[in-house]
């Protein structure tokens, strides 16, 4: 269900930029507009971007194999990491473009025409993306999240366009335009930086959240009269997949069974918080256990069994 609801919602992204990008270029072309031809560019990024979504969604949503025991998650995230890469080629363009034409200085010819299309992309972008990140938000989708921030910046900078052709109309300042196009490239480039940070964090294996770590935490302390300490804690996410282990030292007479009933008890309230969570839980002797260096408290998280309120 799942599933098919990201990749009905990646062909939609591809089907609406596809239209608009084709209808800025042709029309950014025929009004001599630099605004309008470069977020005809920007468009055709956004296209790009989509095609990768809408492939990374399929590819992330294949169970694991013998290849890939973890899943596909992580296609998502490399799909973001390419898409930022693409924002800052068409970035560069559109610097480049602009300085030429506030040096050489060019005319729009139609802005009323440039206008109409503006509007039209802003108003799409607008709801395609509120669509995306809808959709995003309820499958943990980062190709989708990502895609949804391309047409939601698309439709801000065109927002920006359309206000600098309302300008130009009653004032006459060509001169506008290009310099409307260089704000539009910096606002782009932020864009394309946050989203190749989000997408590395995944494809480097950072940790969790803080607000999930606290989950996982929480849940531990919650348990901690019965084992001696959690130490190792490690978690990461690929897709919407989140893979949690640690190390858990119990006490000598605690038997196999005892220690295997609290390790379900754990794993199950983190899945409870955290669906789709995979937990590996490694368990230790009191006798056998000690810290193998004495950074590894500092370098992981390090949970004592609390003592008992009296």
């Amino acid at each position: 269900m799942e599933q098919s609801l990201k990749q009905k919602a990646a062909s939609l992204s591809v089907i609406a930029t596809s239209t608009l990008t084709a209808i800025k270029l042709l029309v950014g072309w025929w009004s001599g507009s630099v605004s309008v031809f470069s977020e005809g560019l920007h468009s055709g990024t956004d296209l790009l971007a989509a095609l990768m979504a809408w492939f990374a969604v399929r590819q992330s949503g294949k169970p694991p194999d013998l290849g890939h025991p973890y899943g596909h998650g992580k296609f998502e995230s490399l799909s973001g990491a390419v898409e930022a890469i693409l924002i800052w080629v068409a970035c560069l363009f559109i610097v480049w473009e602009s300085i030429k034409r506030l040096v050489h200085g060019v005319e729009v010819s139609q802005p009323i025409v440039a206008i109409a299309v503006m509007t039209l992309s802003t108003v799409v972008n607008f709801i395609v993306s509120a669509h995306l990140f809808a959709v995003a938000r309820k499958t943990e989708s980062l190709a989708l999240k990502a895609d949804g921030w391309h047409l939601r910046t698309d439709a801000y900078s065109s927002g920006a366009v359309l206000i600098g052709l309302a300008i130009l109309t009653v004032t006459g300042w060509h001169f506008l335009d290009p310099l409307l196009a260089l704000v539009i490239a910096a606002f782009i480039a932020k864009a394309g930086f946050d989203l190749l940070k989000q997408a590395t964090h995944h494809l480097l294996d950072a940790s969790l959240p803080s607000a999930e770590e606290g989950i996982i935490t929480g849940i531990l302390q919650k348990h901690s009269q019965n084992f001696i300490n959690a130490h190792q804690i490690r978690m990461r996410q690929a897709g919407k997949h989140r893979y949690i282990d640690l190390h858990l030292v119990v006490r000598d007479d605690m038997t196999v069974e005892e220690a295997h009933q609290l390790c379900d008890e754990i794993e199950h309230e983190i899945r409870q918080e955290l669906p789709d969570a995979d937990v590996t839980i490694h368990v230790e002797p009191e006798s056998a256990f000690k810290l193998h260096d004495t950074d590894e408290v500092a370098r992981y998280r390090f949970i004592r069994r609390q003592p008992k309120s009296k």
